[in-house]
């Protein structure tokens, strides 16, 4: 992108600035000493206009290093306390916010319609008058939900270099790999331990949370496989498959199986032919169902064990269900599902959790049931409809996690944490390349074809005159 000034200008400012600073620094240290966060803060934020993958890199390693999660009861939770949670919980929801910010300012919007934030933005209009009726959130909650709630969604409305969306695709795929090298430092320190209580392998995260990343992981890594088949994609895949597998997670690995699936079946010849599918199940597929067996061996323990059990799902669903049945059309207002059990009560103490683990039951009390159906209507939209004009690679991947969402969605929170923060922006950032390389074909096309009128303009010319 052009610079506003010339290097040589930049470099002129910036000694120019960095000499009125020395000469403050001397006539008024004090001053100085109390504005220093604030030049801290511009000059950092000059620095990711200038360079907006250093978000990108920043937004992988916090999601990676599970930032939020570590604040909150993890190795850094002794550090601040309830400040510390909430700083966390905050700084997974600002990093979007950032990133989006720096690129409308450096690149400008898009044209492309962003369902879903449009849908929250109705829903938190109508909490307004919800909210005092319904007697659960207050308009701090709905606020604070509202920017929880649209974070995954907010780079649907950026434009940007293509090389900056393959970036943040390519960078979810090794979230889940920086959580599990991570923690085996953290593990052997004394940290944070690798493995939870239940003998589920966590990572820098939960259990729950990393088989949430490793979810998106394997949707991306799926797509950069099949763009050029680079057995580099293939390996990264196995691995995040492995974690996921090691979490024990069963809904995450249900979805990515059903993923997996339709990519495999309904892919034409054209996006993956037959010869890299026996390639891929010959070479693949048999000698990485040996290296994982030792990981599928220890998933099938908890599974096996398990059985039908809900995880007390199906005790905790009755009171949404009841709260629904009271207000069934417009809900209670945004923020209100994730406030709506007791902390307190003795079964929610042994379940150990206040969460619906079911996004239809949480937004129908957010934006009751008409609430519920705009929003996923609106993410249909987004990336079923938005996904027309792109390649038959992208559509594949991207309607096959939608499958796989709107299944994973009945059985987990996966519009609420951090996973559903990366896992959108992927999404967002998969539809906004496509778009992009939609474009610059057109316009490789048409400069083609100017520039054969002109050539053969040119040719007839002295066929005419000779």
């Amino acid at each position: 992108m052009p610079s506003l000034t010339s290097p040589l200008a930049q470099v002129l400012i910036a000694l120019f600035g960095a000499a009125l600073m020395l000469l403050f620094a001397l006539l008024a240290p004090g001053p100085l000493l109390l504005m220093l966060p604030a030049m801290v803060a511009l000059l950092l934020g000059l620095a990711v206009y200038q360079f907006p993958l250093a978000i990108v890199v920043g937004l992988v390693m916090i999601y990676g290093l599970g930032v939020d999660i570590q604040l909150d009861g993890g190795m850094l939770a002794s550090a601040g306390g309830n400040a510390a949670a909430a700083l966390g919980s905050a700084v997974v929801k600002v990093v979007p916010f950032a990133l989006a910010a720096v690129l409308l300012l450096r690149y400008g919007p898009t044209n492309a319609i962003n369902w879903p934030f449009l849908a929250y933005t109705a829903i938190a209009a109508i909490s307004i008058v919800v909210l005092p009726m319904g007697r659960i959130g207050t308009t701090g909650d709905m606020i604070r939900s509202f920017i929880g709630s649209t974070a995954p969604f907010v780079l649907g409305f950026c434009l940007a270099p293509k090389r900056i969306w393959t970036w943040i695709i390519r960078g979810a795929t090794v979230v889940p790999l920086i959580s599990a090298f991570g923690s085996l430092f953290t593990h052997l320190a004394g940290l944070y331990p690798a493995i939870d209580q239940l003998g589920r392998f966590q990572g820098m995260h939960s259990a729950p949370f990393l088989a949430g990343f490793c979810e998106t992981a394997i949707f991306a890594a799926t797509l950069e496989y099949m763009r050029g088949f680079r057995p580099i994609w293939l390996i990264i895949a196995g691995l995040d498959l492995a974690v996921l597998l090691a979490t024990q997670a069963r809904m995450p690995l249900a979805t990515v199986v059903i993923f997996l699936g339709i990519v495999f079946f309904f892919s034409n010849r054209h996006i993956f032919p037959l010869r890299r599918k026996v390639d891929l199940v010959m070479g693949g597929g048999v000698p990485g169902l040996l290296l994982l067996s030792p990981v599928i061996a220890y998933a099938m323990q908890r599974f096996i064990s398990q059985g039908t059990d809900t995880s007390g799902r199906d005790l905790m669903w009755p009171y949404f269900l009841d709260a629904i049945e009271n207000r069934p059309l417009f809900g209670y207002g945004l923020g209100a599902g994730k406030l709506l059990v007791d902390p307190d009560d003795p079964l929610i103490k042994l379940l150990g959790t206040t969460a619906a683990h079911n996004e239809y039951l949480r937004l129908s009390i957010d934006g009751g049931i008409i609430g519920c159906a705009a929003i996923f209507l609106s993410i249909i939209a987004w990336m079923w409809w938005g996904s027309r004009s792109l390649g038959a690679r992208e559509r594949l991947v991207l309607r096959a996690a939608l499958l796989g969402f709107l299944l994973h969605s009945g059985f987990d929170n996966t519009l609420i944490a951090s996973t559903s923060v990366m896992l959108f922006c992927v999404i967002g950032a998969i539809l906004a390349r496509g778009r992009a390389e939609v474009q610059a074909a057109r316009h490789g096309r048409r400069h083609s074809s100017s520039g054969s009128a002109s050539a053969g303009a040119y040719a007839w010319r002295p066929a005419r005159t000779g």
